[in-house]
């Protein structure tokens, strides 16, 4: 099915301004998924020769979590479309009904794993009849210009002996070895865990069982991905593990001996004064009193500075240029505990390199990412965009969902995809945006651009990529 979309500058759509500032924000791409939405993600695609474009999966259902007490069998379908960065749909596909539309049990990827010049897309879906059946679960692999399925691999089952809630917890991410793509496909977050790398030719490169009683951490949300000693054999964290590409084995575990449970935030930042890789944490599991709640670590392992509460789940975390003059600080908070007053969450923001508690004038939820591309943060919490004083750039419709927060189009800065349940989709950038030096080398950087490849993968799309 083609349609060529909307493709529309404007300065102001739908949206009010709050003080006069810098920014000059306008929609630099507007377009409908001809349906009403309610669960929509997306990520950038090679389309080949020079072309770029992006996925995207939706659908009139909501997102349904595996979590027993929010789970319902979906009413309406999944669906996967292509577009152009230019706004024109290449082709959409409904998934089999029993495919569950939902961060955990439906991730999409676009990669290209035999190097032939654009990516394929990558997605799991049911082709079978009884929407828990293990062996109807299929890894689809589809080419990105038409949809046509190229192959369908089997895709490992998950754990029998968890729960539930457990159980239905998928990825898919991707990285290089010298150059070499490898695919990894994993099942489990909270308990047992297996992952499985895939070389050219969708061939096994290594696998990973990590049983239910094993020592160490569980996994986390995000999956992102590094190249910490820029030697072109990338890594990735499951969790506060830090794995390699190349052979699956471990590089590091963070807090090894003593954290056994799951992480909701693991967010790597870098330090360009040190030239070295840091780790921001918040913990959900794991509430006995004995582990801190949120812990930064240095490259070594060795905590750097970590939150005083022993107690509660620690469900928010985000580090961004978010200080006076453009400082790195973090924010962890908690779910609040019952009869506790105040908002959603009750925290601090702190100096992330020393942890030493900052007063910032921005809430402790939200979304962080460099609209106008000068090095200095802001953040979407709410339907609207601050900058980093905490004064409101703008406040967009009501019934926004953001969506993304990266580079979806080739433009300066990041911009900042909302959909709308109507079916709109609005990438909204900065007309005044200009990079700073430091900042194109960022978003040029091979670790950006791989990790913005995974934001329709979990929750890779909340937690910015801080390389530089």
């Amino acid at each position: 099915m083609m349609r060529t979309l909307i493709f529309v500058f404007l300065l102001m759509t739908t949206a009010s301004f709050g003080q006069k500032s810098a920014y000059d924000p306008y929609v630099a791409l507007e377009f409908n998924m001809g349906m009403p939405v309610n669960f929509f993600k997306i990520a950038p695609v090679d389309l080949g020769q020079g072309k770029k474009g992006f996925v995207t999966v939706f659908s009139q259902e909501r997102n349904l979590d595996p979590f027993e007490g929010n789970f319902s069998f979906p009413k309406y379908p999944a669906w996967i479309a292509v577009f152009t960065d230019k706004g024109e749909e290449l082709w959409r596909t409904q998934l089999p009904e029993q495919t569950i539309p939902g961060d955990w049990f439906l991730p999409v990827l676009g990669f290209d794993l035999d190097k032939k010049g654009c990516d394929d897309i990558f997605y799991l879906a049911n082709i079978g009849r009884l929407p828990f059946n293990y062996d109807s679960f299929k890894l689809i692999r589809a080419d990105v210009r038409t949809g046509e399925v190229i192959a369908q691999y089997p895709w490992t089952a998950p754990s029998h002996n968890q729960a539930n809630s457990y159980k239905w917890r998928f990825f898919l991410f991707s990285g290089y070895v010298k150059g070499e793509p490898v695919l990894v496909t994993s099942q489990g977050t909270y308990r047992d865990m297996k992952l499985q790398g895939w070389s050219s030719g969708m061939q096994p490169r290594w696998k990973i069982y990590y049983p239910d009683d094993f020592n160490g951490p569980r996994g986390s949300h995000d999956t992102p991905v590094l190249d910490m000693d820029k030697t072109g054999v990338y890594q990735f964290m499951y969790g506060e593990r830090c794995i390699s590409f190349d052979d699956g084995k471990e590089l590091f575990v963070l807090d090894r001996d003593v954290w056994y449970d799951h992480s909701d935030v693991v967010l790597p930042f870098y330090d360009k004064k040190k030239d070295t890789w840091n780790f921001f944490t918040t913990r959900e599991k794991g509430d006995d009193g004995k582990v801190p709640r949120s812990v930064t670590f240095n490259r070594n392992g060795n905590h750097l500075w970590q939150v005083d509460s022993l107690w509660g789940h620690w469900h928010y975390g985000m580090v961004g240029d978010l200080g006076p003059n453009g400082e790195r600080v973090a924010a962890a908070s908690r779910y609040l505990f019952s009869g506790e007053r105040g908002g959603s969450s009750a925290g601090n923001w702190y100096d992330a390199y020393t942890g030493k508690i900052v007063d910032i004038p921005l809430p402790r939820e939200g979304y962080v990412l460099d609209f106008n591309g000068d090095g200095v943060s802001e953040m979407y919490n709410g339907g609207t965009l601050y900058n980093n004083k905490g004064e409101k750039i703008m406040t967009f419709e009501r019934g926004a969902s953001m969506v993304c927060a990266y580079k979806i189009l080739d433009l300066p800065g990041e911009q900042l995809t909302l959909s709308f349940r109507d079916g709109r989709v609005q990438i909204w950038a900065d007309r005044n945006a200009k990079e700073s030096e430091e900042m194109k080398k960022r978003f040029a950087d091979p670790i950006y651009k791989i990790n913005t490849k995974h934001t329709a993968v979990a929750y890779n799309y909340r937690f910015p990529i801080l390389n530089y």
